[in-house]
């Protein structure tokens, strides 16, 4: 079942490459009447862009609701190829049966007639070559904005595109340091390359609860994956509610993972929130950081789950002005020392009823 956000998240994506694909359909439209001016020469601009739109929608749903994550297993241009290719396929469907509603509802023409007269008149011009050869264009520059959207994140392309982010700034953020619990054993007890891809198997799980709740995924070390989320007592909830989510998915998912790799993964998580600084570094290969000792506490916190037999520990810092949510068992351990830091925090256990 589709979350809302996550749903909410693609309409949005969807929205922005149809109107993308409005506009170059203006551009195209010009381009193929300068190929072949009887094609397009009785139709209006309205109708044109509209057709496109329809096709556009088309498109762009079935690439992201569908065609998104398939052949990921393939090479990235491998990948790009069969999507090319299927979407193409969709144009020609999509196109016959658009033009065969118009030719009968505005000519009171018949179905016969107009499959004789698409090939003739419209799949072997050269216009509609051209057509094609625009759509595979625009179909491939959606592919690459959304291999962009995947690799920034919700919002992170934007972010960057406005400049957001280039010049250091403060904000007060949730971070969540999860990583698997007993990470060397299991990758000894199946081999490195089984636990690659039940890494990679985890990740792709936990994705989901991370979308659903609004959080971004700021990086991945190792078998380790840091969340954030900009703070408010809100979004303190959704970060509990991320690691109730993905608990209970990957219990669902045990029997799969026994089955292909031998081996269940479970997790530890650390939560702490605070004052960080946030931009973006580098210079041949960009990526947005966040320093300071908010981070460090977060890592700490999840090294302490082990030494008290918790599998998630929160902050007295994120427990500030917060109040314990229905359905959620939140103990407090005590006041310690955390290595590298003079105050000392107060930690909490987070369980669920």
């Amino acid at each position: 079942m589709i979350s809302k956000r996550i749903l909410y998240f693609r309409l949005k994506m969807l929205f922005t490459l149809c109107g993308i694909w409005i506009l170059f359909g203006i551009l195209f439209l010009f381009n193929i009447l300068e190929i072949e001016k009887q094609l397009l020469s009785n139709h209006s601009l309205f109708i044109f862009c509209l057709s496109f739109a329809v096709m556009g929608t088309a498109v762009s749903a079935t690439l992201i609701f569908y065609l998104r994550n398939a052949f990921r297993k393939h090479a990235l241009w491998l990948a790009f190829l069969f999507k090319l290719a299927l979407a193409l396929g969709l144009f020609i469907i999509v196109a016959f049966f658009m033009l065969l509603a118009y030719f009968v509802f505005s000519y009171n023409g018949t179905i016969t007639r107009f499959s004789e007269r698409f090939f003739e008149d419209i799949l072997y011009t050269r216009g509609f070559l051209v057509f094609m050869l625009d759509m595979g264009l625009l179909t491939l520059l959606s592919l690459v904005w959304l291999e962009i959207t995947d690799k920034y994140g919700p919002g992170g392309f934007w972010s960057m595109m406005r400049g957001e982010y280039h010049q250091p700034k403060i904000e007060n953020r949730i971070f969540i340091f999860l990583d698997i619990n007993d990470a060397t054993s299991i990758a000894e007890q199946i081999g490195h390359e089984r636990y690659f891809l039940l890494l990679r198997d985890f990740f792709s799980d936990i994705t989901q609860p991370v979308l659903a709740n609004g959080g971004e995924i700021y990086q991945y070390v190792g078998d380790e994956v840091v969340l954030s989320w900009k703070e408010s007592p809100e979004n303190k909830i959704y970060a509990l509610r991320f690691i109730r989510q993905a608990f209970y998915i990957l219990k669902r998912r045990e029997k799969f993972y026994r089955d292909k790799y031998g081996a269940v993964p479970t997790f530890k998580a650390g939560v702490h929130c605070g004052s960080v600084t946030a931009g973006f570094v580098g210079i041949i290969k960009k990526d947005l950081i966040y320093s300071g000792d908010t981070l460090n506490t977060t890592a700490r916190l999840r090294g302490k789950c082990h030494e008290f037999g918790q599998p998630f520990i929160v902050s007295g810092g994120f427990m500030n002005n917060f109040h314990q949510p229905f359905s959620y068992i939140i103990t407090e351990i005590g006041t310690i020392e955390l290595k590298g830091r003079l105050e000392k925090e107060k930690l909490y256990a987070l369980n669920f009823d």
